[in-house]
């Protein structure tokens, strides 16, 4: 378990947790566009995966119990209060461009981009968050999530694909990334503790 500390262990378990959120609100999201017209098997898939990524969580607090204290009076550092700050801000911040981003496309008529405007504005969210946090797989998810919002947004705009299928499109691309992301955390821990 070298270079693992009960911190580092507690930061991958958020990181799995926020990316089991990121998932299944993502899949839910494209079984309600999609009506269920795949009969959940994209969201069964979401499931499996968000499942795992729960257990292994799990296995993260028999971790963190193997790895000696960090510090006797356990108190936390100010970098890393200030980090916990910094999160806090950024997550305040995407929602407020969530909703103003929704209440600006609601008065001009363009509802049909809401799924891929707010997507790209969870995307971008995603590298300020992999600086103030050091997660570098946050830069990879931001990109991907950007890249699917960006590809729906245009395959609405210019007619290549109908509204429907374009948002359908960008939903499950983003509970992808965040379940591709969620298994890297694991690879990577899994490594780590082996060293």
């Amino acid at each position: 378990m070298k270079g693992l500390t009960r911190e580092k262990v507690d930061g991958l378990r958020g990181e799995l947790f926020h990316m089991i959120l990121f998932s299944m609100a993502w899949v839910l999201i494209g079984e309600q566009v999609f009506n269920f017209r795949d009969y959940a098997v994209g969201a069964g898939v979401i499931l499996a995966v968000v499942v795992w990524l729960a257990l292994y969580s799990n296995r993260l607090y028999e971790v963190e119990d193997e790895l000696p204290p960090e510090d006797a009076a356990g108190n936390r550092n100010r970098k890393g209060m200030r980090r916990d700050q910094l999160f806090a801000g950024i997550l305040f911040f995407e929602g407020v461009a969530i909703l103003v981003t929704w209440i600006l496309l609601l008065n001009f008529g363009h509802s049909n981009w809401m799924i891929s405007l707010c997507a790209l504005v969870a995307g971008l969210h995603f590298f300020p968050l992999a600086w103030s946090i050091h997660q570098n797989s946050y830069y990879f998810l931001g990109i991907w999530t950007c890249l699917v919002a960006m590809t729906g947004y245009w395959l609405i705009r210019s007619g290549n694909m109908i509204d429907h299928n374009a948002n359908v499109l960008v939903a499950y691309g983003c509970a992808a990334a965040s379940a591709v992301d969620g298994i890297i955390v694991v690879i990577r821990t899994r490594n780590r503790i082996k060293r």
